[in-house]
């Protein structure tokens, strides 16, 4: 069985790794390796100011790693540091620029990764994989060749292995569902879709769900939409379609 390697930091090493942080985010802290094409990732907690990866989270690296899972990020190999595991090492490729950070990008190049971000996520649904908080920070997009992939690997639902963190939106899908399944998926990505084609990037979910609510669906989509949107009022009722199969060019 293919077997994700590990390496163990020295204590020069792990204090030189938080002078090179490169984004601080809820639960781990991002910084630069000692390779131009990876980046290191590493669990931390502010309350207890202690670095520790969960075993869930380490099983899910595992299984992408022994799997090779396509469309996304590469795990390289684990990190421990004094006998615990507090992270590990993923590819990374300069070119690659978040869906939040283009704001070059018109109306056609952005359905363009809409459908092939749906595309990934019907793949996934076959092998068993949620991605689960499909927003615009989590998908990369190489500008160079277009490329479009998943980040932030570690929290996805993969197989018996659950979700970890989830966000606003994520959340409120899950307490009315009880499941973070296929559906979900596509409900993250219709709200995505509705906020990336007509609310834009400062908008929030929230704001788009009260909408929906009052019956107000967004444009320049076909008739079959509709049905989409008023069954997103209700996550329960989700009809687990995709409305950028819908969208007006």
């Amino acid at each position: 069985m293919k077997r994700i390697p590990n390496i163990t930091f020295t204590d020069e090493e792990y204090q030189a790794f938080f002078q090179k942080v490169k984004f601080r985010g809820g639960e781990a802290i991002i910084c630069s390796s000692d390779k131009p094409n990876t980046l290191y990732k590493i669990f931390y907690d502010e309350v207890a100011a202690s670095c520790l990866m969960s075993d869930n989270k380490l099983k899910k690296i595992a299984e992408i790693y022994r799997r090779n899972i396509p469309y996304c990020v590469k795990p390289i190999r684990t990190i421990s540091y004094e006998g615990r595991l507090i992270g590990y090492e993923v590819s990374y490729d300069s070119l690659d620029k978040s869906l939040e950070s283009l704001d070059d990008l018109d109306r056609k190049d952005v359905i363009k990764i809409l459908r092939a971000t749906r595309d990934i996520l019907k793949n996934y649904e076959v092998l068993d994989i949620t991605y689960g908080d499909v927003t615009s920070d989590n998908i990369l997009v190489n500008i160079k060749t277009g490329k479009v992939t998943f980040c932030d690997i570690d929290n996805i639902r993969l197989g018996v292995y659950p979700a970890d963190v989830k966000g606003f939106s994520l959340t409120r899908y899950y307490e009315k569902t009880g499941v973070i399944d296929a559906k979900a998926d596509a409900y993250m990505h219709n709200l995505l879709t509705i906020k990336s084609l007509q609310y834009g990037k400062d908008s929030y979910e929230s704001e788009i769900m009260k909408d929906l609510k009052r019956g107000l669906y967004p444009t320049r989509f076909k008739q079959g939409a509709r049905e989409i949107f008023a069954s997103m009022v209700m996550p329960e009722r989700f009809n687990g379609k995709y409305a950028i199969e819908y969208v007006k060019r």
